[in-house]
């Protein structure tokens, strides 16, 4: 029952109220503090409106969601997924961080950029835009990076020309596109104009991703985390570096054969980093 001494304390006055079926007065300051469940902040009556952030991050979560409801309803999704073996890469990229400072250092979402954005450039048909009319594809890979904003929402800008670059030079682009994302200080052009967007979520602990496509666009990759994993290999078992990708298209424009071999390509890919 609630009290209506000292700091809520229960009296002999409440629980002879009680008793006769006559409700306590609460007290109107603020709500007793039994009712009040751990962790969770009861707001006060006084409390000042939600903040511009707020406002801007609800108006995004509107958008965001807008357009994966559009994204469903008008785009026939298939999905398509496959392990790719990392031993060659992670070996390669280990013997060369060797010989370099820290902040430079390649990390294996660098290795796997690359290798989407020069698949994406050989099986066309995952790489450009479907609008009212036909399939456009694109001559160009700007490869979408969704990046998790620190007080929440999701943007997905482009690294331009991505299967022409340096895994170095990727490397970099990337550090830089997700600082300034983050920051609230990307171009409208970085925004505008992916042609196939990756999302990864393998920091998270996530093994697979089975992303929504964001049109115009007709693919979205997904990338799970690194993981060892037992590995048979010419009758041999091992164990390997493995991370799962996922392939969701668009079934008017592609069909799982191409979107298997686009897969199948990124690991052929992986297997000789050095040439990436």
């Amino acid at each position: 029952m609630p009290g209506t001494g000292p700091d809520g304390a229960v009296t002999e006055a409440d629980v002879q109220r009680a008793v006769s079926g006559r409700a306590a007065p609460v007290p109107a300051e603020e709500p007793p503090e039994e009712a009040i469940l751990p962790g969770v902040e009861v707001p006060h009556p006084k409390e000042a409106p939600p903040s511009d952030a707020q406002d801007r991050l609800s108006s995004l979560r509107r958008a965001i969601g807008s357009l994966m409801t559009r994204s469903k309803q008008s785009i026939p999704h298939y999905y398509v997924s496959t392990t790719l073996d990392l031993r060659a890469a992670i070996g390669w990229m280990q013997q060369v961080n060797e010989q370099r400072p820290v902040a430079s250092r390649l990390v294996p979402s660098a290795l796997l950029l690359k290798a989407t954005a020069v698949a994406a450039r050989e099986v066309p048909e995952i790489n450009g835009f479907f609008t009212d009319g036909p399939f456009r594809p694109s001559s160009s890979v700007h490869l979408g990076v969704a990046v998790a904003l620190r007080h929440g929402g999701l943007v997905a800008p482009a690294i331009h020309d991505a299967d022409t670059l340096a895994v170095d030079v990727l490397m970099q682009q990337l550090r830089d596109l997700v600082s300034r994302a983050r920051a609230g200080r990307l171009q409208r052009a970085e925004m505008a104009d992916p042609t196939i967007t990756v999302t990864n979520l393998g920091d998270l602990g996530v093994e697979a991703v089975y992303g929504v496509i964001y049109p115009p666009q007709v693919a979205m990759v997904g990338l799970g985390k690194v993981v060892e994993q037992p590995w048979a290999h010419d009758g041999m078992l091992g164990v390997r570096p493995a991370v799962t990708a996922t392939l969701s298209a668009d079934h008017r424009v592609s069909d799982g054969l191409r979107g298997g071999r686009f897969l199948a390509r990124i690991d052929e890919l992986l297997q000789k980093p050095e040439e990436l």
